[in-house]
């Protein structure tokens, strides 16, 4: 009768390859920039719709559901600056909120699954390109006003995108351990 086949036991080791492959060599540090803007944008885009329903909320049950641009802007030229600031605060934080949160997850997967010895740095660097690409596509020209929007957006995704990495890093797996030589029984 032949020899029964058994299933492998979940607890032991997996097969180890002997050599990596030629073409197994470790992405360079740009391929990971690229990733983390991707999963950046990936991110945020369902965020901001959310952040802009909620400013639309916000919008509505300060000036009412059906007021015009023009009843909007008598009433945003009433207000005091620090009232108008305090708005204009309100009306940006979901969106700012949306871009750390994609930033931060962005950056916690260039960390944890990249390759390279600076991970933060290079979830860093995926932010400042989301940042910047963002910021060119909602360029609006030369004013105060766009350059504080994007002197923001860049601190936020650069800032959020670096912590995320660094605690992405935190996670690696460790390297395998070697087992130890299995001791003959007699």
């Amino acid at each position: 009768m032949a020899e029964r086949r058994r299933l492998p036991v979940l607890s032991n080791d997996p097969p180890r390859a002997a050599e990596p492959e030629a073409g197994d060599d470790a992405r360079p540090p740009w391929h990971w920039v690229g990733f983390g803007t991707v999963a950046i944008f990936a991110g945020w885009l369902p965020l901001a719709y959310v952040a802009g329903a909620l400013s639309a909320r916000v919008m509505a049950a300060r000036f009412g559901a059906d007021a015009s641009k023009e009843a909007i802007d008598l009433a945003l030229s009433a207000m005091t600056s620090g009232e108008r600031a305090r708005l204009m605060a309100t009306v940006a934080l979901p969106s700012i909120l949306g871009l750390a949160l994609a930033a931060f997850g962005g950056g916690v997967i260039v960390g944890r699954f990249g390759s390279g010895v600076r991970p933060a740095r290079v979830a860093a660097m995926s932010g400042a390109v989301t940042a910047l690409i963002a910021t060119a596509i909602a360029w609006a020209g030369f004013t105060v006003a766009t350059l504080v929007a994007g002197a923001v957006t860049i601190g936020v995704a650069v800032g959020f995108a670096a912590w995320g990495g660094s605690l992405g890093a935190s996670r690696r797996a460790a390297p395998p351990k070697e087992a130890p030589p299995a001791k003959s029984g007699s």
